[in-house]
């Protein structure tokens, strides 16, 4: 799968790929190689799980069109996070936020889940703490309707506000 976007590409990542996989992988230790492999291994399995209005997990690297080798950071679809509920999550690094990178992984996501897998709803969340987040679900069209117990908001949007938000782009 592979996704193009004003300044970024959304792809699912190959074993060419398997060195950024390993830089870039958020882990709270280093990340070898074979870590690496069997990232790439889970990723692989569950992608092909992946079916309308069942997504297990899809993660797709983030690249600028400038450098497409290098990963800048991850975005997607998990349908295992919560049970009943598919949540996109995404990550720029920290060297290319503030540039409208999350904004575009998110307003794809969303494309990608309403037209491509017919869902009817998907759901985010972020940090309280995390305002940039907070931030891009509110100019998607998220509604922040719920807070976990820790405090932190659950956002959400439905097909119809989704169509809603592309028409109101469309016409800017």
């Amino acid at each position: 799968m592979e996704i193009f976007i004003d300044e970024i590409i959304l792809r699912t990542v190959t074993e060419g790929d398997i060195e950024e996989i390993a830089r870039m992988w958020d882990c709270p230790n280093e990340v070898t190689i074979e870590d690496a492999y069997q990232a790439l291994k889970y990723m692989e399995q569950t992608h092909n799980k992946n079916r309308p209005k069942a997504i297990c997990h899809l993660c797709l690297a983030v690249f600028q069109k400038k450098n497409p080798k290098k990963i800048i950071g991850w975005c997607g679809l998990d349908g295992e996070a919560e049970p009943g509920k598919t949540v996109l999550f995404y990550n720029i690094d920290k060297e290319f936020r503030n540039r409208g990178y999350a904004t575009q992984c998110v307003m794809e996501l969303l494309k990608y889940a309403f037209e491509g897998m017919e869902y009817d709803v998907i759901y985010g969340g972020c940090s309280k703490d995390n305002y940039a987040s907070y931030r891009v679900m509110q100019k998607v069209g998220m509604r922040n309707d719920a807070f976990y117990e820790n405090g932190d908001p659950v956002f959400c949007i439905d097909k119809e506000a989704y169509h809603y938000e592309v028409k109101k782009v469309m016409e800017k």
